[in-house]
């Protein structure tokens, strides 16, 4: 199964995991929630406790064979403790069979909506890593800084330079991204990522 990510992230060079390393040592996140996640692991290797949520058939082939999947991660992984990896096959929209409040960081790539149905299993103080520029429109939400790829590396970018508007990213044009290369088609890193922190309440 792990044949799956190869085909879909690692022989593409699209795992982002430099992404998730510089977010993981900027902010320090444990517990992280990524609905849309398709076969996307990555996030396993930079952060202990992930749970994934899709409802796709592959998705749900892919993550039935767990064993196989923790045996790639614990390989892998850049911590010293155990991962833990939860898959829930299920319509993010769908109320969760999760507590409320219980994770420091939501993960929203190239699938709209999950803020704004995920948002309450997020901790207050807690961050939104997204490609979606809309999502500056909650409320709930402030922006703390942007990610953006640089000169072979992903750069943190905050102040007045991480409001500069940018052009809006279509989960349906994934394909505009690819560059054909020696070895095959890769990825060609373009996007900007946006970091929001959840709001505390006031009350």
């Amino acid at each position: 199964m792990i044949d799956i990510y190869r085909k879909h992230y690692a022989e593409l060079q699209f795992e982002r995991a430099g992404l998730f390393e510089l977010v993981q040592q900027t902010f320090h996140s444990t517990q992280v929630l990524y609905p849309g996640c398709f076969v996307h692991i990555t996030p396993s290797l930079y952060f202990p406790h992930v749970v994934y949520l899709d409802q796709s058939p592959e998705a749900q082939t892919f993550f039935a064979d767990l064993e196989n999947v923790s045996q790639y991660v614990d390989r892998n992984k850049r911590y010293r403790r155990s991962a833990y990896i939860r898959f829930i096959a299920q319509d993010f929209t769908d109320p969760l069979p999760l507590p409320q409040g219980s994770f420091d960081q939501l993960i929203s790539l190239f699938t709209a909506g999950v803020a704004s149905a995920c948002q309450g299993y997020l901790k207050p103080g807690g961050l939104l890593l997204t490609n979606r520029h809309q999502e500056n429109k909650m409320i709930d939400f402030e922006l703390v800084s942007t990610v953006r790829y640089r000169s072979g590396r992903y750069r943190l970018i905050k102040g007045n330079q991480a409001l500069q508007p940018v052009a809006r990213s279509d989960p349906k044009q994934i394909s505009r991204y690819l560059r054909q290369r020696t070895r095959g088609l890769q990825y060609s890193e373009n996007e900007t990522y946006f970091l929001y922190k959840k709001r505390r309440s006031q009350g």
